[in-house]
């Protein structure tokens, strides 16, 4: 546990409460979390989840813009359902990056979890993608996540990081029915 864990936990609770909320901080806060994430996961040992942080940089950067101007008229983006047709290739980017990702860890790296790691890594990118165009349905998967990682977590003894991603998943319980009830108004 390093004082950087614990200023990462608290800045990652506010911004996931910010999304719940569809306010646009969301997005600066969690970029902040995510560069101290990095430092963190990469002292553990956790590459794919290293390499997550890294990547929902970009995400993140992807997110913003959307929240700002994805909607009609490049007005800002509503809460929507995700599409039927877009079901299917998530599911299978999700499982096929997870098991060559695994495979990669396994043979490359050091990683104590490499299949619970990049399972982890490739489904938050699915979710936070579903984030950024702000389906509802990211919020179950966030839920699904969150609870594989609290136990890696716990394995790793990144404690302060556990405790977040249990009040996270209760925050993704929340921002389900935040985001429910903004779809139902729009």
């Amino acid at each position: 546990m390093t004082l950087i864990e614990i200023v990462a936990a608290a800045i990652t609770l506010w911004s996931i409460w910010l999304a719940t909320k569809e306010h646009i901080w969301y997005w600066p806060t969690g970029i902040v979390s995510l560069i101290l994430y990095t430092w963190t996961f990469y002292r553990a040992k956790l590459y794919g989840e290293t390499l997550l942080q890294i990547i929902c940089l970009v995400l993140m950067v992807y997110g913003w813009y959307e929240w700002l101007h994805g909607g009609e008229n490049r007005a800002e983006l509503p809460v929507t359902r995700t599409p039927r047709r877009a079901w299917a290739p998530l599911m299978i980017i999700g499982v096929v990056g997870s098991v060559i990702t695994a495979l990669l860890m396994k043979r490359f790296t050091d990683n104590p979890s490499p299949y619970v790691d990049a399972a982890i890594l490739v489904f938050s990118l699915v979710a936070q993608l579903m984030t950024a165009r702000k389906w509802l349905e990211s919020w179950p998967m966030w839920v699904v996540i969150n609870v594989v990682s609290v136990f890696l977590y716990i394995k790793r003894a990144l404690y302060p990081t556990a405790v977040l991603y249990v009040a996270l998943l209760v925050l993704a319980i929340q921002g389900y029915r935040d985001w429910k009830k903004s779809l139902a108004s729009s």
